[in-house]
Formats: C-alpha cells, structure tokens, sequence
C-alpha cells in the first residue's frame, strides 16, 4: 500500500490567495459604499481582520474590525481585535478602551488582559501595567507574553538588572529570543554595561547577518566606547544592507567627524540627505561639515535649506552666522546671531559670536555690552574674557582691561598670551616697572613671545620704556611673579 505525506503549504498559499483577493473585494466595497453580494457577516469579517494583522494592513484591519463590532457588538473576541488593530497603530487609548470593551464582555481572558497591560505600559502607566501584568502571571505563570511585558516595565522604571533576568530568560523561549535579546542589549546600555550590550548585537548578528537593526545599534555602543572606526565599520553594514537607512548615515558622518575624517563624514550626510531630505539634523550637520572643511558658501546653502523647513532652527542661524563672519560679511553674520538670539537668547556662545562681529563692524560699546552677556552666562570663559578685556583696551579704558587679563591669568595660569596682553596694558598705561613680572612669566611659559615683544613693545613703551624693560628682565637680581 503507498503511503503519501500530507503537506497543507499549498492550502495554506491557497488560502492567503483568496483572503487577499477578498480583501480587495471588501476595501472596494467600502470605497464605493456598494456591497455587492450584501454587507459581510461577522465570521467573514472575523476572518479578514486576522488576515490583516498578520499581514501587518493595519489601516485595513481597523477598518474591518470596526465594522465587525457593529455587527457583532457582544463578541469579546471583535472588541480584543479592534483593540490590537488601534495599538498597531500606536493609538493606545483607543485600543485600552476597546480591551475594556472586550474585559466587560469575556474578564478571564489572559490574552486580552495581557493586551490591556501592553496598552497600559505603552501609555506609561506603569503602576496599573505592572498590577495587570502580575494578576495575569499569578494565575498562569508560564504566560510568555506577561513576562515580557513585565520586563519592559521593569525597564522603563529603570530597574534593569531585574529587567535583564527576565530577559535572558525569554532568549531562550521560542519566538522570543530576537525581541529579548534587543531589550537586553538595551538595559545593558543604560546600565553603560557596553561589553555586554555589544555581546548582545553579536548574537543578533549571528542569528541574522543582515539585521540591518543590529548592526546599527552595535554602531552606536561602539560610538559611547569611543571606538570610532568600529563605529563606521558597524553603520557601513547598515547600509550595505538598506542604503536608504537615513539614521545610519547620519551617525557614520558623526562618527567620521568624530575620527577629523572631514570629506568622509560629508559624503556619509550626503547620502543621508538624498535618503530623506526633509531630515533638518541631516542638512545642519551636512553643513556644519561644509563649515569645518572651508566651503562656507555650500554650508550657507545648506543651513538657509535647514531654515526654510523650520526657522526656529537656533542652531542653524548661528552656522550661517559663522559662516557669513568667516567671508567677512558681518552685517549677515550679526543678522544671523540676533535671530538665534531671539529664539535662545540664554546662549552664551551666541552673544559671545555677536559680540566679536559688533567688534568687527566698529561698534564697540555694543561689543562690550553684548561680551558682558557673554560672560554673565559664562563666567569661566577665559578667550571670552581675553576679548572682552582687548575691546576694553582698544576703547582706552585700561583698568577695566588690567581686571578682564586678570581674569584670564587666573582662569588658565598657564596661558601665555594672557600674561603677555596684561604687561601690554600696563606699559600703555605708563607702568613698565609693574610689566616686568608678567613679561618673565610670558617668557618662562612661552620663549617665542620674545620675538613679538620686539617687534610690538618698543611702539607701546617707547625707547626708554624698552631700554627699561630690557634691563630689568636680564637683571638677574629681579625674579618677581605675579
């Protein structure tokens, strides 16, 4: 007697066949507001929404799922669908109203109980997920979906270790072992656990070399690690596997810059550019490494794209600002400040920027208002206080230059431009005698600022002043510090 195996693939595909063609029947139906063979019934409409969320149609599967609860409104099972076809759609009150729905009409169903948790959780509240979640593990303990939700809550309150337990745990349960392994490389991160995380994404990989999501994530711990190349490396295998993966891109150029890598990190934004154009950290961070590598007309290009998208875009006004002061088009450039101003008008770095572009068009006392901005937000700023105490120098008004070099010398004792600017003011200022200690210590910090004390001082102390300073810096018998 022959004896035949039986294989249902071919009526499984037949199956789908025809679920799919009725679908197309029953959106057209809904299009037209026309049913031809008369409205669906709840069994058919049972069967099509099922269809549509395995098959992820979710639009489709909220469609029909309402329509079946209007035909069948005492059937839990329509109100559990339609409860799974919001949260597919991420509309998560919907969806825990239509649980509640299905609780009234069938409250000992783990399954939608467990629905209703997952709601909870994704809504943030914790405290009535984690009550659900437990009710359901008490009464049946091997609920695989329960334990997970109750990992994810435990994750979001910030209780990993535990989180982690549970996790591994699931990496050994059948269709839970990606999404677990994901959520434990997770809470390994947040744990700045990088090592285990990294171990993590390997196993991912190893499952599936093409998990373009995998290789991402290992790229972005092994940017928190510092390791930089083994970043790109990670990203480069993202994109091999999506080339239209817009965040991948976006973080190799992070990374590439990261590496002073210029003209790499602007052909990875580029690409990211072309992937999604609309992206506004693409186009800024495109520029801001146009800027970095000299072509400041393309960067400006690229930060007025970024604000014709969105021009509240603080950042990118002060990008083109920066870039319109390094082609020395101040009025642009103080244009630009003052419109990041207005929109984060804390920023010190900002009035810092303004301040040396008031400066550069002349108007000092503007300068020196916006420096003391500057500094009011930023006391510990010492290059903001070596131009604030110059401008202040250049206005003539010494004392206040002596207190802003002061403030300098005391930030970076070790800087000798700022030794050597107080000893300038001073001799300006008809004090040579009180310019020598400063003058030693520029010397002892920096030997080559002998050079530029010839040729700068005698026009500042005059010939006797220098003939001064001269002597009194090779008498060995004079050894003051400030």
């Amino acid at each position: 007697m022959l004896e035949f195996d039986y294989d249902d693939s071919e009526n499984e595909e037949q199956d789908r066949r025809d679920l799919d063609e009725t679908l197309k029947r029953f959106r057209e139906s809904v299009r037209s507001g026309n049913w031809q063979n008369g409205s669906p019934t709840p069994d058919s409409l049972e069967s099509i929404v099922q269809f549509c969320l395995e098959t992820n149609k979710f639009d489709d599967a909220l469609t029909f799922a309402k329509m079946w609860v209007e035909k069948a409104p005492y059937a839990g099972d329509a109100w559990h669908k339609l409860g799974m076809a919001f949260g597919s759609l991420n509309r998560w009150i919907d969806a825990l109203d239509a649980y509640d729905r299905a609780l009234s009409l069938d409250p000992v169903d783990t399954e939608i109980m467990v629905n209703r948790g997952i709601a909870l959780e994704q809504m943030d509240r914790l405290e009535e997920a984690i009550s659900v979640v437990e009710e359901v593990l008490a009464t049946d303990p091997s609920n695989l979906d329960a334990l997970f939700t109750k990992a994810l809550i435990l994750q979001k309150r910030g209780r990993y270790d535990e989180a982690i337990r549970i996790f591994v745990f699931l990496t050994r349960q059948s269709g839970y072992e990606r999404d677990s392994l994901f959520e434990s490389a997770i809470c390994h991160e947040s744990l700045e656990q990088y090592s285990e995380a990294i171990a993590a994404y390997d196993q991912l990989i190893d499952m599936n070399a093409y998990d373009q999501n995998a290789w991402f994530n290992r790229g972005v711990i092994s940017g928190k690690k510092g390791a930089y190349r083994e970043a790109v490396r990670c990203y480069d295998m993202a994109t091999v596997i999506d080339n239209n993966f817009v965040n991948a891109w976006f973080n190799m150029g992070n990374a590439y810059a990261h590496l002073g890598r210029s003209r790499e990190a602007i052909e990875a934004y580029q690409q990211a550019h072309r992937s999604d154009p609309t992206d506004i950290p693409v186009i800024h961070n495109l520029a801001s490494s146009l800027e970095e590598s000299g072509d400041f007309k393309g960067a400006i290009e690229m930060f007025t794209k970024a604000l014709a998208m969105d021009t509240s875009h603080a950042q990118s006004f002060y990008g083109r600002g920066t870039c319109y002061d390094a082609l020395e088009l101040h009025a642009e450039a103080l244009a630009d400040y003052e419109a990041a101003l207005a929109l984060e008008p804390e920023y010190a770095d900002l009035w810092y920027a303004k301040a040396d572009v008031l400066f550069n068009l002349r108007r000092v006392e503007e300068s020196l208002e916006a420096y003391r901005r500057a500094l009011d937000l930023q006391p510990d700023d010492a290059e903001c206080w070596y131009d604030y105490a110059s401008t202040q120098l250049e206005a003539g008004n010494m004392l206040e230059a002596l207190l802003g070099f002061n403030h300098c010398t005391r930030l970076l004792p070790h800087w000798a431009e700022a030794y050597f600017a107080t000893a300038k003011t001073l001799c300006a200022a008809g004090q040579p005698a009180a310019a020598v200690p400063f003058l030693r210590r520029t010397f002892e910090l920096d030997s080559t600022k002998w050079e530029e004390f010839s040729s700068d001082f005698p026009l500042i102390a005059g010939s006797l002043g220098m003939e001064f300073l001269l002597h009194a810096l090779n008498d060995p018998e004079s050894k003051e510090k400030p």
